[in-house]
C-alpha cells in the first residue's frame, strides 16, 4: 500500500492582500499545496502557482477552475478545499444614487463567481473521481481527497446597513447559496462540505475604504472609524491563521453560516458560533 497522503490542497481567490493574502502565506507556512486566483499576474506569498482572472468576467471563471483542476497532484493530496475570499464593497450609497453597471459588476464579483467556482469545484471533482476507477461504490472511495468548501461572508448578510444594500444583498445571496449547495451535497455519500465563515471587522483595506467613504452615503461610517481608534479590529494574519486552524480541526460543518467576531481576543479554545 501507498503512503497515507499528508497535503492540503488549497484554492483561494483573491489573495492580492487583506485575508486572502494573509491566508495564502499561511498555507505555505503550514507546508500545503497553494492554488491562488488573483487580478494579478506574479503573487506576493511564494511557494504558490497564481492564476491570473477578473472575476467579472464568468467565462475567465470557468476557464481558470478547469485549468487549476487539471493541475493539482490529487493522489498526494489528503484535502482539497476552495476558499472563496474575493469580494468588492463598492459601491457605497444610497440604492437610487447607484449605475446599474456598478451593480452588475458588484454581483459578478461576490455572487456569480464565487458560485461558478463551487459548481465548477463541485462537478469537475466529481468527474475526476468517477474517470479514476469505476471499481468503488462511492465517490469518497474513488478520490482520495476530502472537499471542502469555505466561503468568506459577512455579518452584513443579515444585518441592514443604509449605503451598503448591494454588499449585504451579495452577502445574503452567497449564505444561502452556501445553504442550498451544502443540502445538495448531503443527499449522497461523498459529498463536499460547504460553510461560510464571517470573518468579523478586520484592519484591511476595505476597512480603509468604509474610513474613507462619505457619511452621507455610509451613515453608519463613525462607528467603523472608532472601532479602529479603539483597536478593536484583528489583523488579517490572525483571522486567517484561526480559519485555518479551525478548518484543520474540522470545525466548519457542512452548511453551516459560521461567525468569528470576537473569537481572536479569546484565551484557550477559540470561540466559534454557528448562525441558524
Amino acid at each position: 500500500m501507498g503512503a497515507t497522503p499528508e497535503k492540503s490542497a488549497y484554492i483561494v481567490t483573491g489573495t492580492t492582500r487583506g485575508i486572502g493574502l494573509a491566508l495564502a502565506q499561511g498555507v505555505v507556512a503550514r507546508g500545503d499545496l497553494l492554488y491562488t486566483i488573483s487580478r494579478a499576474p506574479e503573487h506576493r506569498a511564494p511557494g504558490n502557482q497564481n492564476y491570473c482572472c477578473d472575476l467579472r468576467d464568468l467565462a475567465q471563471v470557468q476557464a481558470v477552475m478547469n485549468r487549476i483542476m487539471q493541475d493539482i497532484p490529487y493522489a498526494s493530496c489528503s484535502d482539497l478545499v476552495l476558499i472563496n475570499n474575493a469580494g468588492m464593497l463598492a459601491p457605497i450609497g444610497f440604492l437610487e444614487n447607484i449605475a446599474a453597471a456598478q451593480m452588475e459588476a458588484h454581483l459578478h464579483v461576490n455572487v456569480m463567481a464565487p458560485s461558478l467556482l463551487m459548481s465548477e469545484f463541485i462537478h469537475l471533482s466529481n468527474q475526476l473521481a468517477k474517470s479514476a476507477t469505476q471499481s468503488a461504490d462511492h465517490l469518497a472511495d474513488r478520490l482520495p481527497c476530502r472537499r471542502r468548501i469555505l466561503n468568506i461572508t459577512s455579518g452584513a448578510a443579515s444585518t441592514p446597513y443604509a449605503g451598503w444594500s448591494v454588499y449585504c444583498a451579495g452577502k445574503a445571496a452567497l449564505n444561502m447559496i452556501t445553504r442550498c449547495a451544502a443540502l445538495e451535497q448531503s443527499e449522497g455519500p461523498g459529498g463536499v462540505s460547504i460553510s461560510a465563515i464571517a470573518p468579523g471587522v478586520v484592519d484591511t483595506d476595505m476597512q480603509a475604504q468604509i474610513r474613507a467613504s462619505n457619511e452621507a452615503d455610509f451613515p453608519a461610517r463613525s462607528r467603523f472609524v472608532q472601532m479602529r481608534a479603539e483597536g478593536r479590529m484583528p489583523t488579517s494574519a490572525q483571522v486567517a491563521a484561526l480559519i485555518l486552524d479551525l478548518d484543520g480541526d474540522g470545525q466548519f460543518r457542512n452548511g453551516g453560516i459560521y461567525d468569528l467576531r470576537d473569537a481572536v481576543n479569546c484565551d484557550g479554545k477559540p470561540y466559534i458560533e454557528k448562525r441558524q
